[in-house]
């Protein structure tokens, strides 16, 4: 006894696999893009917070004050996460890039252009 192929079935079956694989897909881009390392999100989330603290009359700041902002907010990190990390002048310039791109989408967020 043979079966029939169903076709609907069939499409229905592959449309929730495709919305189940783009939305995983959508997740990891999503999540990426602040950051790799739980870190570097952590880092991200202080910079957005900061970008939405800034007055409501200030331009962007520019790179150089960006990361000035970026080294007292790494130095105000305990003692404790200071020792734990030997490779701090990596970790520097990881942080300062996800603050920098946090700080800038806070900033974007609450300072938009008319």
């Amino acid at each position: 006894m043979t079966r029939r192929f169903k076709l609907m079935r069939f499409c229905v079956l592959m449309g929730v696999a495709a919305i189940i694989v783009c939305g995983v897909a959508v997740f990891y881009t999503h999540r990426s893009a602040h950051g790799t390392t739980a870190e570097e999100r952590a880092a991200y989330e202080i910079g957005e917070k900061a970008g939405e603290k800034a007055p409501g009359g200030a331009t962007l700041p520019t790179e150089a004050e960006l990361n000035m902002t970026a080294q007292k907010y790494f130095e105000q990190q305990g003692p404790a996460e200071q020792l734990q990390n030997p490779s701090r002048a990596a970790d520097l310039q990881a942080f300062k890039q996800a603050f920098k791109k946090g700080y800038t989408a806070g900033f974007k967020k609450t300072h938009r252009q008319q």
